[in-house]
């Protein structure tokens, strides 16, 4: 029988792990990271479906604005089923508790198969996130060359600016396309600064002066590494800070040795995108995702 429960422990932890490495194979969730994504934000609720002791689905579910953030996974072989739709009921239930009425979530684009389980529930895109990739094995560190008076350095050799990064950051909630919105000081240091893969000294900080007017960071993951946010000040945008940070990161990432970069950015963000591409970043279709958006499942159905 199949039983879904709320996270609560490592163990559940584990399992959901179990399927997501299922799912997609490429991404090799790690233990910590969702241990600290659930301990640091108490909105959020992970779920993870058995049958009997074997883990064959999993997600999770989190407010934002006038909206319920989700996801859901099925393990391939168990698909066709009713496992998701099981799944999808608990999470849209705890959306009519919240008083919400609509849930978004990312599927990959690859995944036709998931695609079309949103979409028969009245799902529809509503944006998409556009992968890439560099690899690094075959080219040399780039140089950084910021633009004059400013200077980059990194968050381990500037530790006591969290302040104004948060500053810089909620103007790039206010402007990236797709964005939720500006998040509280708490849930921007939470996934910027104190995630376990997200290291001091692969945070990169833009000043001039004695100003932040930037900052980027890498995600460690085993031998690859994931750019996070890459944000400029709004009056010290297109005169190449954004440039400059990148480069930073790629010339530690080939310092460190990882073996490739992975970023990915909202399909209408184009100045990113021109960016990436500028830098050499090529396209990675396997881990592009659609954003969709539809009705939580009505009760009984």
């Amino acid at each position: 029988m199949l039983a879904i429960t709320a996270v609560r422990s490592d163990a559940d932890l584990e399992a959901m792990i179990q399927v997501q490495t299922l799912v997609r194979p490429e991404w090799r969730p790690k233990l910590e990271n969702l241990r600290h994504h659930l301990e640091s934000n108490p909105d959020l609720t992970y779920f993870v479906g058995r049958l009997g002791e074997e883990p064959v689905a999993c997600g999770f579910v989190e407010p934002r604005g006038d909206l319920f953030q989700g996801d859901i996974a099925v393990v391939p072989a168990r698909r066709r089923r009713g496992i998701g739709s099981a799944l999808f009921a608990e999470i849209s239930a705890r959306g009519r508790d919240q008083g919400k009425s609509e849930i978004q979530g990312e599927v990959q684009e690859s995944d036709a198969e998931s695609r079309a389980f949103f979409k028969h529930r009245g799902f529809v895109p509503v944006g998409g996130e556009k992968a890439v990739v560099l690899e690094l094995g075959d080219i040399d560190p780039p140089a950084v060359e910021p633009p004059e008076g400013v200077r980059i350095v990194t968050r381990a050799e500037e530790p006591d600016r969290l302040d104004e990064m948060y500053a810089v950051a909620t103007q790039a909630d206010e402007d990236i396309p797709g964005s939720a919105g500006v998040q509280s000081y708490e849930r921007w240091r939470a996934m910027d600064i104190d995630r376990p893969n997200c290291l001091p000294e692969l945070c990169f900080l833009a000043l001039a002066g004695d100003e932040v007017i930037g900052y980027a960071f890498l995600l460690a993951q085993d031998d690859r590494a994931f750019h996070g946010l890459t944000v400029t000040r709004r009056d010290w945008r297109r005169r190449g800070i954004a440039t400059a940070l990148k480069r930073a990161e790629i010339a530690a990432a080939k310092s460190e040795g990882f073996k490739r970069l992975l970023t990915e950015s909202e399909e209408r963000n184009e100045p990113m995108r021109r960016l990436n591409e500028k830098l050499g970043f090529v396209p990675a279709p396997e881990w592009s995702t659609v954003v969709m958006r539809g009705p939580i499942a009505i009760l009984g159905s």
